[in-house]
């Protein structure tokens, strides 16, 4: 279900996308060739264009969430503080933590409105290794500090 409401989102924000490209073009350009705003399109390629955006719209949830393993020798018990405390320095703040699941949401309305309210990322820690799951440029990141601090802490101790 969730899939399909990402895919829906982001049809509607690659349609707008493209109408608002459309619109600087027809309405900046210094020849006017076309009388119209729809002619920008041909009718024969509008089928393909719809076609092209329903099939980017489908396939980029697939692509833009996933879900990182993250190992380490002690409990999440253990290295808790420090590593939430990764997500709390991004400006991500604790949505919910229950069922040994930790949700973060950003903090700021800006980010989170151009990321069409799709900035949750989820902690896992009900088994070693932990699993962190949300946007993959941002599961990535925070994966790569968690390992960092995690790698940290084993050398000082």
């Amino acid at each position: 279900m969730q899939y399909c409401i990402r895919a829906l989102k982001y049809l509607i924000y690659f349609g707008i996308l493209l109408t608002l490209m459309l619109v600087i073009v027809f309405y900046t350009s210094s020849q006017r060739q076309v009388a119209n705003f729809w002619d920008l399109i041909p009718p024969s390629n509008r089928w393909f264009m719809a076609l092209f955006l329903g099939g980017v719209a489908l396939i980029y949830p697939l692509f833009g969430f996933v879900t990182r393993k993250i190992y380490f020798n002690n409990s999440f018990a253990i290295d808790r503080k420090a590593l939430t405390e990764v997500l709390l320095r991004a400006n991500y703040a604790i949505e919910k933590d229950e069922n040994n699941r930790l949700s973060f949401r950003h903090k700021s309305q800006a980010i989170r409105f151009f990321r069409m309210y799709e900035d949750r990322i989820t902690l896992d820690y009900s088994d070693n290794p932990i699993q962190l799951e949300g946007l993959r440029r941002d599961v990535y990141r925070f994966a790569r500090n968690m390992e960092y601090v995690i790698r940290q802490q084993e050398r000082l101790s």
